[in-house]
């Protein structure tokens, strides 16, 4: 009789073991494959990461079209500076160094400028993306990086006319693109997972991403335009639409 009660009462702490846990599970949403042993710690951050991800997404399916588009346009901080530095960059890249040349006139020439002037600009890129981890750039220099791109844009633009700098050492300036480029996707993304609160942040990163896309479309036409004028100017034949300025 004695072994026969010891072995009930190891059975009731089994099982009230058990409800305990499986109550825990239920309150969680999720059930758990040994419902005898108590979650884990990284179980536990897995189940309240998921909890978060779709009350996040509740709440956004919830909203009415025209409080998306409020909430999208509060985004604007954001979206602006990614689209004016992959306007600038693309613009840069599409237009304005297809008509740099060492001699311009050169369509090999050309072709290994554009060539090795993307190389820098892509090691630029990978570096600056690589630093978020080092780095976290404030909103002020977020806008302050377009602005430079801006920059970059005029200034090779008046290399290709002029030919006032016209060498080898315009790849440090190519890399330098690239750095200002890769500084604002990444900081851009960072300051909305820092800035933004969690129900909304997932909807925000997918809605901010169309702004770079948006900038590389209006590079990619206008640079047509870039290029068109820039080989008039050179006297070089080929483009693909006539200079509006002519």
């Amino acid at each position: 009789e004695e072994t026969e009660l010891t072995t009930w009462s190891a059975h009731t702490k089994d099982c009230n073991a058990d409800v305990r846990v499986r109550a825990r599970a239920a309150n969680n949403d999720t059930f758990y494959d040994n419902p005898s042993s108590p979650p884990s710690a990284l179980e536990t951050l897995s189940v309240g990461s998921e909890r978060k991800m779709r009350t996040s997404k509740n709440m956004v399916e919830e909203m009415s079209f025209v409080e998306r588009l409020k909430l999208t346009i509060s985004f604007w901080p954001y979206m602006i500076p990614l689209f004016i530095v992959y306007m600038s960059e693309y613009a840069l890249q599409s237009g304005v160094w297809t008509a740099i040349g060492f001699p311009v006139d050169d369509e090999a020439a050309r072709a290994s400028f554009y060539q090795k002037g993307n190389w820098a600009y892509q090691a630029g890129v990978f570096i600056s993306r690589s630093s978020g981890t080092i780095f976290e750039a404030p909103m002020w220099v977020l806008w302050l990086m377009p602005m430079l791109q801006c920059i970059n844009l005029v200034f090779f633009y008046f290399v290709a006319v002029y030919q006032f700098w016209y060498n080898n050492a315009l790849f440090i300036v190519c890399f330098y693109v690239g750095l200002l480029g890769g500084g604002v996707y990444v900081n851009g993304y960072m300051s909305v997972n820092r800035d933004l609160p969690v129900s909304i942040r997932e909807f925000a990163l997918s809605t901010v991403s169309v702004a770079d896309t948006l900038g590389i479309v209006f590079a990619d036409f206008s640079g047509l335009f870039i290029q068109s004028c820039l080989y008039q100017v050179n006297g070089i034949h080929g483009a693909a639409v006539s200079c509006p300025l002519s």
